[in-house]
């Protein structure tokens, strides 16, 4: 894929989480951060260790490993996102930096955590590649991307804007293609340096409470890249329909007093070590 298609990828996305950068925590971080300890202890966190955080984010999954004694750092592309992960973990140190060009020497670290970011990245392997020579000999990669057969917290929502009438929009799509899928993570590990026979991706579902199909779409519309771009992209008259279909899509998962939605929400655990 050309340079100028990445390019474009990447003004997009980081235009999307400059946006997103002061209602992320509160809103669609509270989904991603049920994944934070799946994946600290995916690399072993604990005390000592060396651990790098890319695409931190407002920084939750570096908050948390600094509570189980580790020395970490966050970096992230989003000057908004820096600063917000700065006002809410004073006492960790994060960097704004592109995750395809790391600002570390080769092997400073222990382990490398990758929260739901590589799926965003212009050139995933470009990243992976540059995370792993920032990483010790026998040191972790671990990353969770959202899994595309059976996520129900974005299925729901797909088929719900699908039925209620949005429209496309000009998006830019990923470059790169998709990586979404177990293969795709462990085609990408290898592609990226990693020997296969040192890696491995499983699937991790956590439950997520949803009081309404109306908060779904509002968390969406305020805190996303894609999601929420295309939903500024359609027509306010069409919005009441989609929020009932989506409504609709998300009946199967009410509870049984019906106050709330449990959504199965799937993300891709992809894990490797340095050799």
């Amino acid at each position: 894929m050309s340079r100028e298609a990445e390019h474009q990828y990447r003004q997009f996305e980081h235009e999307s989480w400059e946006l997103a950068a002061p209602h992320y925590a509160d809103s669609f971080g509270t989904f991603t951060a049920r994944f934070a300890r799946p994946l600290l202890d995916a690399v072993g966190c604990s005390t000592g260790m060396r651990l790098l955080e890319v695409a931190s984010g407002t920084g939750y999954i570096t908050r948390v490993a600094t509570t189980l004694g580790a020395s970490a750092v966050g970096v992230d592309f989003s000057a908004a996102m820096i600063s917000e992960a700065t006002r809410r973990c004073p006492a960790a140190t994060f960097l704004e930096a592109d995750a395809e060009s790391l600002p570390f020497e080769a092997e400073s670290f222990d382990a490398v955590v990758i929260g739901f970011g590589v799926h965003h990245f212009p050139s995933p392997q470009r990243a992976v590649s540059d995370a792993r020579r920032v990483l010790r000999i026998g040191g972790k990669l671990a990353f969770t991307v959202w899994s595309s057969s059976d996520n129900k917290l974005q299925q729901v929502q797909l088929d719900g804007m699908a039925e209620g009438g949005l429209r496309g929009s000009s998006l830019p799509m990923p470059p790169n293609g998709d990586i979404s899928s177990i293969e795709a993570c462990m085609r990408l590990l290898s592609e990226a340096g990693f020997a296969l026979e040192l890696s491995s991706a499983r699937k991790v579902a956590i439950a997520i409470a949803i009081p309404s199909a109306q908060h779904l779409l509002d968390i969406t519309s305020r805190s996303t890249a894609r999601g929420a771009a295309l939903i500024r992209a359609q027509p306010e008259e069409v919005m009441p329909a989609v929020v009932a279909s989506i409504g609709k899509a998300m009946e199967p998962y009410a509870s049984p007093d019906r106050k709330r939605y449990e959504l199965p929400a799937v993300a891709i655990l992809a894990v490797a070590t340095r050799n």
